[in-house]
């Protein structure tokens, strides 16, 4: 089970990073890396999105409290962004 996880899993980035590659050529064998940080910013972004009620709650009653309140798409932006200047190659 698990190594048929990861052959799909690895498949995918795979395919991923082929379809970057077409769209960012200067990428170069850096794709699968950017793809691979990509997901995973993705996964750990997602889980302080959309906030609970209860942190909702405390940035009302607290604004500064919600200085970090992350919006999912401008956190995946920057995050993809950042990532992406980190890895092409510089001139």
């Amino acid at each position: 089970m698990v190594k048929r996880h990861k052959r799909s899993s690895l498949a995918r980035l795979a395919s991923m990073a082929d379809l970057v590659r077409r769209h960012v050529p200067e990428i170069g064998d850096d794709a699968q890396l950017f793809c691979l940080m990509s997901l995973v910013s993705a996964g750990a972004v997602s889980a302080y999105t959309p906030p609970p009620p209860s942190a909702l709650a405390a940035y009302a009653d607290e604004p500064h409290l919600g200085v970090l309140h992350l919006d999912l798409r401008d956190a995946l932006r920057v995050s993809f962004t950042s990532s992406l200047l980190g890895v092409l190659p510089r001139a």
